[in-house]
């Protein structure tokens, strides 16, 4: 019996990306994976062009991170040199889960976890990111500006006609004083959990990931429920990963609107709408869903989501005024 508790033969691996079908692999040797390498090929724009490699281990896997740009992510954990990965256990590569199928010591055979909400650190430690709000954030410097002026600043390319889409940008409040106060390393951590559980809940309510810069995201959904449960499922998520651990807390900030963009040749978004889904996302508080009325309108016919009263409010650069309402997630 080997290390991992497998009786022979070679490990075999099941790769889970974004919008693709289960991959299963038998490693017979050394194999490296991500977007452009010798090895498996992934199409998941949150890994690495040389991401992570794969070393068959007696039944089971060793991985190793190649110095990628997310990082790898085993059991929730961010690794710093190659580590076993055991049947049953998962590793996390952008959006892109790593499975080992097998029978781990005195256990049954694993089946593969289908549940993305479990492919960044498995239930036990998910947990949410809580803090103290801040006393006034700064516009000019969150992640979800920066973002939008990407967006406006870039030229369409192959734009054609609008598709309509729920638009979503999300950033964490107050990130520069946290990653002062947490220190380099542990923030790093901190970052790569976050990205994590916005990926795998992005997997599940088949959105798209359209930018990211730092700590925040620019992403599109099919439909406005779709953004929403997506939007409530993070919530959630970090809530309970920061009931487990209170001092690395955060809390993120979203926003979502619901209108006509144009979508060039790399799938960049660009238009008015883009721009309104920022400000929107731009005035939420930390731990907060905040929504525009088109949004609210279009996804409010089933009743099974709660939002406030609303309040009016002006957005910089677009002529209004609007209605923003927040989103009961709790």
């Amino acid at each position: 019996m080997g290390r991992f508790g497998a009786v022979g033969g070679d490990p075999e691996v099941e790769v889970r990306q974004p919008g693709r079908r289960p991959l299963r692999i038998v490693l017979t040797e050394a194999l490296e994976i991500g977007r452009d390498c010798d090895g498996i090929m992934l199409a998941d724009t949150g890994v690495s062009r040389r991401h992570a490699r794969l070393e068959p281990d007696e039944g089971g896997v060793i991985i190793t991170d190649l110095g990628s740009t997310n990082g790898t992510l085993v059991s929730g954990h961010l690794i710093a040199e190659p580590t076993p990965l055991p049947p049953g256990v998962q590793a996390l590569i952008g959006g892109t889960e790593i499975i080992v199928v097998g029978t781990p010591v005195g256990g049954a055979p694993v089946v593969p976890v289908v549940d993305p909400r479990a492919t960044v650190a498995g239930a036990d430690h998910w947990r949410e990111m809580l803090r103290a709000p801040e006393p006034e954030p700064d516009p000019a410097n969150s992640a979800i500006v920066q973002l939008a002026d990407l967006a406006r600043a870039a030229q369409p390319r192959d734009g054609g006609d609008g598709d309509t889409i729920t638009i979503a940008f999300s950033d964490i409040e107050s990130s520069t004083e946290q990653a002062l106060r947490m220190g380099d390393g542990r923030w790093y951590d901190v970052l790569a959990i976050h990205n994590s559980i916005v990926r795998s809940n992005l997997l599940r309510a088949r959105g798209t990931e359209i930018k990211s810069q730092g700590d925040g995201f620019m992403l599109s959904f099919p439909s406005a429920r779709r953004g929403l449960q997506f939007a409530v499922d993070v919530q959630r998520a970090m809530t309970r990963w920061a009931g487990d651990h209170p001092d690395e807390g955060v809390r993120i900030r979203m926003g979502l609107h619901t209108g006509e963009a144009l979508i060039s040749a790399d799938g960049d978004l660009f238009g008015k709408h883009v721009i309104v889904a920022a400000r929107v996302a731009n005035l939420a508080d930390g731990g907060q869903v905040l929504v525009s009325g088109v949004t609210r309108e279009i996804a409010s016919n089933r009743g099974d989501f709660s939002f406030d009263e609303g309040r009016t409010v002006s957005l910089k650069g677009i002529e209004g005024p609007y209605t923003v309402y927040t989103l009961d997630w709790t």
